[in-house]
């Protein structure tokens, strides 16, 4: 009979994953802490609380984890493929598989050099990503063929085993969010980027003179610096109003804690009072720390957005020449 552990023994036990992948195949969310994993599943379905509460040895955590792998290696197989898929369907559809000038142009009228992919390379993928949805679903069946461990066959009552997969299944979902994210925003560049290139060839097609194309130049580049910024301010925005502070603000707490330190070891008269003063004394520093974060992410914002009024400026000048 496998013990029951505590939370701090859950937490100090490492994962190992399945025998034929190393931690570097994981995503990050598969990384976490077995604390973090437990309190990721109970958050990422309805009443999860009552199953994951259950999965309390690192035997139980670790089964639970190899499901979660094979789905996400089932998941994301299918996000590439629907990627390829996309790619394959709007070429065919638009005519813009692939283009490419030098660096030094695309650099010149404010543009990416390349973009899409040949017809034969997305091919290729299709196939690749079908061979290989076919072997994560085989994977993920010859787990659920395989018998249960004793730590689960022991569970009293019996572990629901449809609900584990839903919560399960809903984890990786969530957990590739981020990694979706980022499959649509390629699809959007690849319409803007053929765009670009279609409309600057568009462009060049009216043979301007070196006056004029100095001029589209200039604005191109103009409108490209002032979405840039723009990008940024709201960026800082977002952190102001979700409480997220960039990251490299930790470093000022670092630095100030070593402040605290020296002081909290000072020679104290009155133990009593020392220590109601410096209970109001690192109150009021937090708070004063915590204001100064944020006057900087404002005057941040203020700045970026006077350069975003001047390259909206520089940009309605060069329309007019």
């Amino acid at each position: 009979m496998i013990n029951e552990i505590n939370e701090q023994t859950i937490e100090q036990k490492p994962y190992l994953p399945l025998k034929e992948k190393s931690r570097n195949d994981l995503p990050d969310y598969l990384k976490v802490s077995n604390r973090i994993f437990r309190q990721m599943l109970i958050s990422s379905l309805e009443d999860a609380d009552t199953i994951v509460k259950r999965l309390n040895t690192i035997e139980k955590l670790n089964f639970a984890r190899q499901y979660a792998h094979l789905f996400h290696r089932l998941f994301y197989v299918q996000l590439q493929q629907d990627q390829w898929k996309y790619y394959y369907n709007i070429d065919i559809k638009e005519n813009i598989w692939s283009g490419r000038v030098s660096t030094k142009w695309a650099l010149m009228n404010s543009m990416c050099h390349t973009y899409g992919r040949s017809k034969q390379l997305i091919e290729q993928h299709l196939h690749i990503t079908a061979r290989q949805l076919q072997e994560a679903s085989q994977k993920i069946q010859e787990f659920s063929n395989q018998p249960l461990p004793p730590c689960i066959l022991e569970m009293n009552p019996p572990l629901d085993f449809p609900f584990f997969v839903a919560i399960i299944t809903a984890f990786v979902r969530k957990g590739q969010y981020k990694i979706k994210q980022q499959f649509e925003s390629k699809k959007k560049m690849l319409i803007l980027d053929s765009t670009d290139h279609r409309l600057v060839q568009a462009i060049y097609n009216l043979k301007p003179t070196k006056q004029q194309i100095r001029a589209i130049r200039n604005r191109w580049k103009a409108i490209y610096n002032k979405i840039q910024i723009k990008e940024q301010i709201e960026i800082l925005k977002h952190r102001i109003h979700s409480n997220r502070l960039p990251p490299a603000f930790n470093l000022l707490d670092y630095s100030l804690d070593e402040i605290e330190k020296i002081l909290t070891r000072s020679p104290k008269s009155s133990v009593t009072n020392s220590t109601d003063q410096e209970t109001v004394l690192s109150a009021r520093r937090l708070k004063k720390i915590g204001r100064f974060k944020y006057d900087i992410l404002e005057l941040s914002i203020a700045a970026g957005e006077k350069k975003e009024r001047y390259w909206s400026k520089k940009a309605k000048i060069e329309t007019k020449k």
